[in-house]
């Protein structure tokens, strides 16, 4: 995945879940060695909320094309925090898809993969009827806020977690990006 290349999704399964947990283990840490300490797994996201995700079939997997490894994961659904609600929305959405828990295994970043996911998100949720898509994103990290404002997704709000301040952002996804 040298280049931005088209991903496909897998729905997690349970014996993906152990591979899936040291994905976020590996991300967790490089988090923390860049001084970025939003996410905890032995807080969150941590195994139990993974495999919720999992049981709710709203886990999803990007498997690299030559290693075959688990490069990286997203949960997709129409869940959110009640901090949501404060947020100013411009695209009015009474079923929005919801973002959630994006991870990109250290080894396979710095390679276009989080866009590629980020597309291959928006084209599963206008699949299945989604006109607007909404997610939230740590303040503190600005190679993901880069991302999201070059896909197309604007601020709309913030959100203060035990972790800090994450900033809620939408899209719109009748709008096409060319990025």
């Amino acid at each position: 995945m040298n280049t931005v290349e088209p991903v496909s999704f897998f729905s997690a399964t349970v014996p993906d879940l152990p591979e899936i947990f040291g994905l976020y283990k590996a991300a967790i840490a490089h988090l923390d060695e860049c001084g970025m300490h939003f996410w905890d797994f032995s807080w969150y996201p941590d195994a139990e909320v993974l495999t919720a995700d999992q049981k709710q079939g709203d886990l999803y997997g990007v498997r690299d094309s030559v290693t075959k490894r688990i490069a990286a994961c997203v949960v997709l659904n129409t869940e959110y925090d009640e901090q949501y609600d404060n947020a100013q929305w411009e695209y009015p959405s009474d079923r929005p898809l919801i973002i959630h828990r994006l991870c990109i295994h250290p080894d396979f970043q710095n390679r276009g993969l989080g866009k590629a996911v980020m597309q291959a998100a928006e084209t599963w949720g206008r699949k299945r009827g989604f006109t607007v898509i909404r997610l939230d994103a740590y303040s503190g990290n600005p190679a993901s806020l880069a991302l999201y404002g070059h896909l197309g997704f604007r601020k709309a709000g913030e959100a203060n977690w035990t972790k800090g301040t994450f900033w809620l952002m939408e899209k719109n996804l009748n709008q096409k990006t060319t990025v």
